[in-house]
């Protein structure tokens, strides 16, 4: 069995990472010697999808093996959720999150909670108000790093809230970045070696471990090395206005041009190859160290990202748009697994729930009894059987052939999707929906933490909407979306008009599906 050859497991999430901007993917363009090689040499899951989006959503389901969507979207974790390190707690195996990803410390939302070792590294989105005294040196003006057509000045000279916001955001951003001396100086460089010397230096080398390690990049800002060496983009060479560390959160349309969304996509996959060259060199020292024949590494992400028009976006860039389309909800997902002959790529769906099935799986926890006296005057820790998630070990292993038939996504109380393999299908619960109601609601105020996730707990989610009655009529909003997977992959041609009974039939399946979950 693989799971006798796996003493440890690494699980490293890559915030914002495009599983098609990677070459084991498809790319042909984007350079990822790193994650190719260990794609090449392991196992790539070519189907896998986060199920609710976005950040933090995605992390719960990580945290506990159970689906967020039916639930509940961008919340903390509750005494009620057991989560991985939860089940660990007060075991023989030892375990460690190293991360720079602010949304999974914001104010009493819990994602680090039952870490024996805990190491977070400043200075990412949310946290950049952090160094919001530091002085910034004269030569670096956050005009310099946006387009000045994004800066809309009514007739006093006044920006507006979006362009205040976009310039206090890049500001706080140079007032850290203007200390860096090489890209070993960047975030995912950072955790990589925050990483390492966790590996080095501070476990047990005698006991099992689990290294959660969460790197926010390739995230916003767009801030790869030619920006600050002063050379042209290797993806956009011939790009000549200001570098696009930052865009709006808005439509496109209007607000930026082809130009500007292309160069942006440009400082993006040059990000990407940062990532990948720092993610080799983890890889590099896990060998150096003799880690790699009895360690499990899993490389995901959270999600993609709307970057322009069509396939690139949908017409939106950023996440301002609860929309689960292609480009966001579909991840790489790659496996090192000890003991098994790699170099497979498997086209069964799979979620991100099945990752957490899986880690426990590998360390032994996997639909397992709970121990009665473990932990300090017979508190008890819990297993892994109210997991969704499905052990992908057995796939890997070549014992079965399917882990499930379709996938899920969306956001909770906003929008839902099926994805099978010839159609996907999108259900939208909010039709109409602007970024600053979106980000009140859903984000509690841009993420800002405030409520602890009151609002999104509250949205309204209609039990009637998901009845599971046999045989119930399907009624299909005109808005709701059905497109050829395998013809059109990136969702451009809505063929909803064209095949209403095939879209009613994975209405009814969605409804089925999330009806059972409901009474989960």
């Amino acid at each position: 069995m693989a799971s006798e050859s796996i003493k440890n497991v690494i699980f490293i999430m890559l915030d914002t990472l495009q599983f098609n901007y990677l070459g084991c993917y498809g790319n042909k363009e984007v350079k990822t010697p790193n994650l190719d090689r260990f794609a090449g040499e392991g196992f790539l899951f070519e189907n896998a999808y986060s199920e609710g989006l976005p950040t933090i959503p995605v992390r719960r389901a990580l945290m506990t093996g159970r689906y967020t969507l039916p639930y509940g979207g961008w919340k903390p974790l509750d005494p009620e959720d057991t989560t991985l390190t939860d089940i660990l707690w007060c075991r023989e195996v030892q375990t460690a999150l190293v991360y720079d990803t602010p949304p999974m410390r914001l104010p009493k939302y819990g994602y680090s909670r039952g870490f024996d070792y805990v190491r977070f590294c400043n200075g990412h989105e949310l946290d950049h108000e952090t160094f919001s005294k530091v002085p910034l040196s004269e030569k670096f003006k956050p005009e310099d790093y946006v387009s000045p057509n994004w800066l809309t000045r009514d007739a006093d000279g006044e920006l507006d809230s979006s362009g205040k916001s976009l310039l206090r955001e890049t500001e706080c951003y140079l007032r850290q970045r203007q200390k860096w001396q090489s890209d070993a100086d960047n975030y995912v460089a950072v955790v990589a070696r925050e990483s390492d010397d966790w590996l080095r230096t501070k476990r047990d080398p005698e006991r099992p471990f689990f290294l959660w390690v969460d790197s926010f990049d390739p995230h916003e800002p767009w801030d790869p090395p030619s920006v600050w060496e002063g050379r042209p983009c290797p993806y956009d060479p011939d790009y000549t206005g200001n570098p696009l560390l930052l865009a709006p959160w808005s439509e496109v349309a209007g607000v930026l041009t082809e130009e500007e969304c292309r160069h942006i996509r440009a400082l993006y996959a040059e990000k990407v190859t940062l990532v990948d060259k720092w993610m080799g060199r983890l890889f590099d020292s896990l060998k150096e160290q003799g880690l790699w024949d009895n360690t499990m590494v899993v490389v995901t992400s959270d999600h993609g990202q709307p970057m322009g028009e069509g396939e690139h976006g949908h017409g939106i860039m950023r996440k301002c748009r609860p929309w689960p389309y292609e480009e966001l909800v579909h991840v790489p997902l790659m496996v090192h697994v000890p003991g098994l002959k790699g170099g497979k790529r498997i086209s069964s769906f799979v979620q991100n729930v099945d990752i957490s099935a899986t880690i426990m799986d590998a360390l032994g926890y996997y639909n397992t009894e709970a121990l009665h006296d473990a932990g300090h005057e017979s508190i008890s820790t819990y297993d892994a059987e109210d997991m969704h998630g499905i052990s992908l070990l057995p796939v890997m292993r070549g014992e079965t052939q399917t882990v499930r038939d379709f996938a899920i996504a969306g956001y909770y109380g906003m929008s839902w999707s099926i994805i099978t393999h010839d159609y996907s299908y999108i259900h939208w619960i909010t039709r109409e929906i602007d970024t600053d109601s979106m980000n009140k609601i859903f984000y509690d105020g841009s993420g800002k933490g405030g409520n602890a996730g009151r609002q999104s707990a509250q949205l309204e989610v209609k039990e009637e909407m998901w009845t599971c009655v046999p045989g119930a009529e399907v009624a299909l909003p005109q808005q709701d979306e059905l497109y050829d997977r395998k013809n059109d992959p990136f969702q451009l041609n809505n063929i909803i008009a064209e095949q209403p009974e095939k879209a009613k039939e994975l209405l009814q399946q969605l409804k089925l599906y999330i009806g059972e979950l409901r009474t989960t």
